[in-house]
């Protein structure tokens, strides 16, 4: 039985992102196996309203070694709606049977409303007169 493992750069989910911020994935995958192993992953990341608003997919080139880790970056996307967001991911080894040998579905993060600026936000007084 394969003990490879995800490890995630942040702890997942994260709570009140501001909304119009970016985002971006940033995944490990560590081969717990004694022997060099292929590894590959695939995420996708939805939106509250279930769209998606990034899929992922790799396979390492070479290979990682016992006790490695291989790093995993997917692109940038954009935060521009409130609420949760969540993210499929599953990482593989063996490139020809691809196993599956750790996956996590749940909450990404959750984004809250972004507060707009005041509008009088450099509004002052610079000198005044008594009458």
């Amino acid at each position: 039985m394969a003990t490879t493992g995800l490890h995630l750069t942040t702890s997942i989910p994260v709570y009140n992102i501001p909304q119009g911020q970016r985002g971006l994935v940033h995944i490990w995958g560590r081969n717990d196996m004694a022997s060099n192993q292929k590894m590959g992953i695939w995420w996708q990341v939805k939106d509250p309203g279930g769209k998606i608003v990034e899929e992922y997919a790799k396979w390492e080139v070479g290979w990682t070694g016992p006790g490695k880790a291989q790093e995993f970056i997917g692109g940038r996307f954009n935060f521009d709606k409130v609420g949760t967001y969540t993210i499929a991911i599953q990482l593989f080894m063996d490139l020809e049977a691809e196993a599956v040998v750790d996956d996590y579905y749940g909450n990404l993060c959750t984004v809250a409303a972004a507060v707009p600026e005041p509008e009088f936000r450099d509004f002052g007084i610079g000198e005044y007169q008594t009458v």
